[in-house]
């Protein structure tokens, strides 16, 4: 018996080209890819070490010279730079991990990604904005009786709101793990965006 004739094609479809399957395609293809890959495996030790010394520098900065200014505005900046080095620090050290090993190489599924990064970024953010408050009224002591009720509330949620923001900074500055993985993965996409599909032109 011989097989079925697949049905004909519209007039004006075109058809193009399926690359091989890579069901089991779980290594670098080339040497671009291993390089992206080897550098997206180790972790960025650089990174993550600058990280502590600016969430020190801002404790420092704060408790040590304006946490005693005469201005509230200029008070205020103290914990706002706490809480952007923390969150700085709480976002980065999850991208400054390894992200991929030579043995597997993730690719994108026929149906294209299906994971998405940003709930990680939002609940690194969260955290991030809910713990700095405690990293500023630990660093800061007991408060001088002039400050205002409204002022120590505002440290507060200053430190949180700048927190949460900070923890989205090192996607905008991302260390060469999280930069690596996403060439990469941009790179599979492309090449995965190669396969079959049909297209319809139609002729007057």
């Amino acid at each position: 018996m011989e097989p079925a004739t697949p049905p004909p094609l519209p007039h004006g479809a075109e058809v193009a080209p399926m690359p091989a399957p890579a069901a089991t395609d779980i290594y670098p293809r080339d040497a671009r890819e291993m390089d992206l890959c080897t550098r997206a495996s180790h972790p960025d030790w650089l990174y993550m070490a600058v990280q502590p010394f600016l969430v020190a520098g801002a404790i420092a900065l704060d408790s040590q010279g304006l946490k005693y200014q005469d201005s509230a505005f200029v008070r205020t900046l103290g914990p706002a730079s706490v809480g952007l080095t923390w969150g700085f620090l709480v976002g980065g050290i999850y991208l400054a991990l390894p992200k991929c090993s030579p043995h597997w190489v993730r690719s994108d599924p026929a149906e294209g990604d299906v994971r998405a990064s940003w709930p990680m970024a939002v609940a690194m953010a969260m955290f991030a904005g809910a713990t700095a408050p405690i990293v500023v009224g630990i660093e800061t002591g007991p408060t001088p009786t002039s400050w205002t009720t409204e002022e120590r509330a505002g440290r507060i949620i200053t430190a949180g709101l700048v927190g949460f923001g900070g923890a989205l900074l090192p996607y905008l500055l991302p260390p060469k793990t999280w930069r690596a993985a996403k060439e990469l993965q941009n790179l599979r996409a492309t090449v995965s965006q190669e396969g079959a599909y049909v297209s319809y032109g139609f002729a007057f």
